[in-house]
């Protein structure tokens, strides 16, 4: 009986070490190199957020690398974060599509979000419906009647099946009643080039991905997305106040890592996110591409991905869109 005792006494002492340790580790964190997944390719607006977040994390004390896994419309991306070791030391920039539609569209996807948690919404990008500059239209009443006159016969850019890009143009098909088919590409930027060359007949895109674009005269930009007006682009009218009434979609970035990340860990990155996105520096260099900085709770992103799963479910029902079109 002593000695039964013994080792349960001493397993219990071992046990409750162990546990001290991860706790030290984690009140410790970082203590290693950080890495950032951008799970789209390079030039897009996932960049952006990764270069402000990997700063305002480099001030924990330790170095931020962000490694681009383009594929798959992120999902090759975000299967390979989940797969890390939720210690805090790999996380995701995702957009809202990653979560909010994907899982739809994808068994593969679907799996990843159940081993995926949110750490902080990062900002919110409005989308611009733009046309080429050779494009014969100049607003967004002449391009609806313009599809109208041709439907079947054009093409619209998407950064991929199942991306922000791609849905929010299916919503715009239905609530316009308009026939373009999509053409899907790996990422934004080699989409716009192609939009830019008059190969597609129009998307609808972020601000970062297309701003210098407009205002260089490359592209036009007809109508924003959202509810207000974008404020880089103030003089661009709204779906919503000319032809489309209600229509208020954005694309949003949160800040992902592995399930079972370390509480201690949260509590260090979540506050970290939060200086970062309210600094005058990076509101600055967000907002001069039309990009609202935010941040919030894990919590705030889980209740946003619900409200838009069902927006999308329906859209994608109406649609049949699959990974395929």
């Amino acid at each position: 009986m002593h000695n039964v005792s013994w080792k349960k006494l001493f397993a219990s002492l071992a046990f409750g070490g162990l546990c001290l340790m991860g706790a030290a580790n984690a009140e410790q964190y970082p203590d290693k190199p950080i890495t950032l997944i951008a799970p789209y390719p390079p030039g897009g607006a996932t960049d952006l957020y990764a270069r402000s977040v990997a700063a305002g994390l480099d001030e924990l004390g330790q170095s931020v690398v962000v490694e681009n896994r383009a594929g798959a419309s992120g999902i090759i991306g975000a299967d390979y974060a989940a797969r890390m070791a939720p210690d805090g030391y790999t996380m995701l920039i995702g957009a809202s599509s990653m979560f909010s539609v994907l899982p739809l569209l994808s068994e593969r996807m679907s799996g990843v979000y159940q081993k995926i948690e949110p750490i902080s919404i990062l900002g919110f990008n409005p989308s611009y419906v733009v046309v080429p500059a050779t494009l014969p239209v100049n607003s967004i009443q002449e391009l609806i009647a313009y599809l109208k006159k041709n439907p079947g016969k054009y093409g619209y850019g998407s950064a991929g099946a199942g991306t922000s890009q791609h849905v929010f143009m299916e919503l715009f098909k239905q609530r316009a009643d308009v026939d373009v088919f999509p053409v899907q590409y790996k990422g934004s930027g080699p989409m716009v080039i192609d939009l830019i060359a008059d190969r597609v007949v129009m998307a609808i895109e972020q601000g970062p991905a297309v701003l210098a674009y407009i205002k260089s005269g490359k592209l036009k930009a007809l109508a924003v997305t959202t509810a207000k007006r974008s404020e880089a682009l103030p003089n661009v009218p709204t779906l919503a106040e000319t032809v489309l009434p209600g229509f208020d979609v954005v694309t949003w970035f949160a800040l992902y890592a592995p399930k079972g990340v370390p509480q201690n860990v949260i509590d260090k990155v979540v506050p970290q996110i939060a200086k970062t996105m309210a600094s005058e520096e990076v509101k600055k260099r967000l907002g001069a591409v039309g990009v609202e900085a935010a941040s919030s709770t894990p919590e705030d992103v889980v209740k946003r991905q619900a409200a838009e799963t069902a927006l999308w479910t329906d859209v994608i029902a109406r649609s049949k869109i699959s990974l395929e079109n």
